[in-house]
């Protein structure tokens, strides 16, 4: 019997002879209800349990037994065994992994991560929360738990984000062990293009001043695409412009490991001081602190011919309450903002198409 209330089943029982060398020694196992019978001949025998592990015996695991020969055919002489069941000890494993991203986009598993704090405690207050960190093979073991409700709960480092719930609750119901998974991406950084373009004045007195110039068109082709996959936008006030990772992905071009070709669109009248088309190789795997490309554009403009007139604006300068006179190095957005004027303003009222294409000796209706 298991304690004094429970059938113990599967127990081997055996009993041997004592001095008769006809009788034959009999064995079995206990069935679901902790009985097994065994058949013996008349005489003195040795009834002997064996112990399970980590069972102990409150009664004699073996006694000495005699059968009387003027017993009734079928009589019995009952034996009993109790053993004291195993205290439960329960264990909480917990096995933590990490995930990547591949070139294609897609989840890659990286394998355990080890050195990561898991927090085991338990709502009711009844243990005090104890901390350990995960081993070389991403693992870490408590041990010696009672049935109850626990909290698992892992510190996310830095540069992770959780994709499993954190933290998570195990009920413990027996001698059993549970598992506890979690998994953690590796955050990548922002597969995006930046950039300026610039104007550089050449010539006296603002020669080598660089200033942003607004309106260009800058184009992005993930390369080796036929029919080319791209992506166009212009340049902002400043001359900046941004092909975010929103933008990309929308395209189908954020993607680890590949080259966009950056390309600035060409004018006339305008000589460029940098390349005009710029490979930019997104690295694989993405480390979190990677921020994206920088690219920036810079060219000079091509002054008129001698003798060559300037354009004017199509509104007569009679009309304006002041005008100005563009130098050399000027462009609109200087203009504008030695002027307490907007590019968009000063465009509008001067029937710019493209605010770009000024030139020294144009007179601008300032407002």
């Amino acid at each position: 019997m298991d304690g004094t209330v429970q059938p113990g089943e599967g127990w081997a029982i055996a009993a041997t002879p004592q001095g008769d060398p006809w009788a034959v020694a009999q064995s079995g196992t206990t069935d679901n209800h902790g009985t097994v019978v065994l058949t013996l001949t008349p005489g003195k025998w040795l009834i002997k349990e064996t112990i399970q592990s980590g069972w102990t015996p409150i009664t004699p695991p073996q006694v000495y037994l005699t059968l009387n020969q003027y017993a009734p055919p079928g009589a019995t002489d009952p034996v009993v065994f109790k053993n004291l069941e195993p205290p439960c000890h329960a264990s909480i494993t917990v096995e933590k992994n990490g995930l990547g991203t591949n070139a294609d986009g897609g989840t890659v598993w990286l394998g355990p991560l080890a050195g990561w704090k898991i927090t085991l405690s338990r709502p009711d207050g009844k243990i005090y929360p104890v901390t350990m960190t995960t081993d070389g093979s991403g693992k870490v073991t408590f041990s010696n738990l009672i049935p109850g409700v626990y909290s698992v709960q892992e510190a996310v480092q830095a540069g992770w984000k959780a994709v499993s719930p954190n933290p998570q609750t195990v009920v413990i119901q027996d001698c059993e062990d549970a598992r506890v998974l979690f998994e953690n991406l590796e955050v990548a950084g922002k597969l995006q293009i930046s950039g300026t373009k610039f104007f550089r004045a050449w010539v006296p007195p603002y020669q080598g001043v660089t200033v942003g110039l607004s309106g260009w068109g800058i184009t992005a082709t993930l390369k080796g695409t036929n029919p080319p996959v791209y992506v166009t936008t212009h340049t902002n006030a400043l001359g900046n412009y941004t092909f975010s990772q929103a933008t990309l992905q929308a395209h189908g071009m954020a993607i680890p490991g590949a080259t966009i070709t950056v390309c600035e669109e060409e004018r006339d009248h305008w000589i460029a001081v940098t390349a005009t088309c710029v490979d930019v190789m997104f690295p694989y795997p993405v480390p979190a602190t990677y921020t994206g490309a920088k690219v920036n554009f810079t060219n000079v403009q091509d002054p008129p011919l001698p003798g060559a007139s300037a354009p004017t604006v199509a509104a007569s300068s009679a009309n304006c309450a002041q005008v100005y006179t563009v130098q050399r190095g000027d462009n609109l957005s200087s203009i504008a903002a030695a002027n307490g004027a907007s590019v968009s303003a000063l465009a509008q009222l001067n029937g710019l198409a493209n605010p770009n294409m000024i030139r020294a000796g144009q007179t601008l209706c300032i407002r």
